[in-house]
């Protein structure tokens, strides 16, 4: 009774209200509340269901991950598929601003329990608060760029853009602070004492991972952008906080090292998967379940999806292509036999005939075989990197199952990712020895070659490390991003579409990040739309 008493108040309070479209007049009071430590570990729950509903991979992402090419995907980002005629209406930032608005509740009505609360668990939710605040400032950067930042939780005026260095430094201080004072993932407990094990909550382990991306894109953006910086001081900054991850100084973490154990833990989500970092947690306690946010779950069909049969796979709109795999991976590469269903026999990689005799005969009967499975698949692979679904009845054919959720937890920030963000900042800073240390680990467990004896090093390091970053995060939502850290030349060549044809002027104006929605511009007159996107709004 008392959550639902909070998420009413939450819902009718004031602040931003320029920013969540919510009218003044609905200005309530926090006066009695937060005297207890179940008053503020409530909103803190609440503030990690809106963290959970607003997920790491951002919207951006679906353009920039590794699939077939469509007309759907060509046009995502031109103006009139963005604009519409509508308005800009494809990308809210309303519930990545609740996540904001519950960190500054929490921050500025904490004061209420001193005395019923002991300092350190004040502490404790005042660094939850700081995450939060921070991870929701990095999540607006990467997609809107220049937005607003807000004073607090009770202010209703309205509030213009700061700059992209500004925001991100928002970022920063919050992350700081949270860092300084959260403690390890393992000692991480509730009111009552008890361990919580989600790593979805601020720990000094999270804080760092999101230090050492927003150190690494804030170098990005004044290299890209041409701001006024010390990019190289950002991207050392980035490898020390890789560091303490993968020296275990802020947790205990470890390369899993077998991608095949990795999906097994990637399919489990009551185990812990020693790689994690920064997880989505799936509640499977809730009468209802919610699935967490995954990215990857758009392209999962068949085995899971109990309504998708093997030959349907091949009309799903989201979908990769085994020549596609060929492609990205050396033939060795352990990571596609993990990461997709059956890949030998359904790449048709392995299809042999010794046992007859006649030569003619035998190349027939394999080209025969060959395209009885290519009629199945249509020559498209079946994910399997999230082998377990949760089901329920269908409400109309009880017979039939649906797939409610993946029974996983959404692996955001994990250390394989985390040693090869260093390594590209290692090559930023011209540590190209180390960089190689670092993309050679990768590939170690991956039965891949070592740079430069791998398909793409003839590329270069950059490349290399870039690629490796495809082939290890395939599906899981980080390609757009890391696309944008390595400047306009990736952003012409790996993505579709307007991408291509961008200019640097372009990518000035705002031509990466999304429009501010209609909503926004509401009740809040200082607020403008990026330059990029103006120019396309009648």
């Amino acid at each position: 009774m008392k959550k639902i008493l909070y998420i009413l108040c939450v819902s009718l309070f004031v602040s931003c209200n320029s920013l969540l479209d919510v009218e003044p007049e609905t200005l309530v009071s926090f006066d009695n509340y937060y005297k207890t430590e179940q008053d503020l570990e409530v909103t803190m729950y609440q503030m990690q269901s809106f963290v959970q509903r607003v997920g790491g991979a951002g919207r951006q992402a679906a353009i920039g991950d590794i699939m077939e090419t469509t007309t759907t995907l060509e046009k995502v980002w031109d103006p009139i598929t963005v604009v519409g005629s509508a308005g800009t209406g494809v990308a809210d930032w309303k519930e990545t601003y609740w996540i904001v608005y519950m960190a500054n509740v929490l921050l500025d009505n904490m004061y209420n329990a001193e005395g019923n609360v002991t300092p350190e668990r004040l502490e404790f939710y005042r660094a939850q608060a700081y995450f939060a605040k921070a991870l929701a400032y990095f999540y607006l950067s990467r997609e809107w760029g220049e937005v607003p930042i807000t004073r607090n939780s009770s202010s209703s005026e309205v509030y213009g853009k700061k700059p992209i260095l500004e925001v991100l430094d928002t970022v920063i201080t919050n992350a700081k602070r949270a860092f300084d004072i959260l403690p390890v993932q393992d000692a991480i407990v509730d009111r009552n004492g008890a361990l919580i094990n989600s790593k979805q909550f601020g720990s000094k382990g999270t804080a760092c991972a999101l230090l050492a991306h927003v150190y690494a894109w804030k170098g990005s953006m004044i290299d890209l952008l041409e701001l006024e910086g010390n990019a190289k001081e950002c991207y050392n900054k980035s490898i020390e906080y890789a560091n303490y991850l993968i020296k275990g100084e802020v947790g205990n973490y470890s390369l899993v090292r077998d991608p095949e154990k990795l999906c097994q833990l990637f399919s489990n989500n009551e185990v812990n998967n020693p790689e994690a970092i920064f997880e989505y947690t799936l509640n499977t306690q809730k009468d209802m379940i919610f699935s967490t946010y995954l990215f990857g779950q758009r392209y999962i069909g068949y085995p899971l999806d109990k309504q998708v049969s093997e030959s349907d796979q091949k009309n799903k709109e989201v979908k990769i292509s085994y020549t596609m795999i060929k492609e990205l991976y050396d033939t060795l590469d352990l990571r596609p036999y993990a990461n997709f269903k059956d890949y030998l026999y359904y790449s048709c990689d392995t299809l042999r005939y010794i046992g007859i005799e006649d030569e003619h005969k035998r190349d027939s009967t394999v080209q025969s075989n060959r395209e009885k499975i290519e009629k199945i698949t249509g020559g498209y692979a079946y994910p399997f990197k999230w082998r377990e679904g949760v089901y329920r009845a269908n409400a109309y054919n009880p017979n039939k199952l649906d797939l409610t959720a993946i029974k996983s937890n959404y692996a955001y920030w994990r250390l394989s990712e985390i040693y090869l963000l260093r390594a590209e900042c290692y090559v930023k800073v011209g540590e190209n020895g180390l960089a190689e240390a670092d993309l050679n680990e990768i590939r170690s467990f991956n039965n891949v070659k070592s740079y430069p004896n791998s398909g793409g090093d003839e590329k270069g390091l950059k490349y290399a490390i870039f690629h490796e970053r495809e082939r290890e995060l395939l599906m899981e939502g980080h390609r757009f991003y890391d696309i944008i850290r390595n400047g306009m030349e990736y952003i012409n060549t790996y993505l579709p579409g307007t991408f291509r044809t961008m200019t640097l002027s372009d990518v000035k104006n705002g031509g990466i990040f999304y429009p501010i929605h209609d909503s926004a511009f509401k009740m809040n007159a200082l607020l403008r739309q990026n330059v990029y996107w103006a120019q396309y709004i009648n």
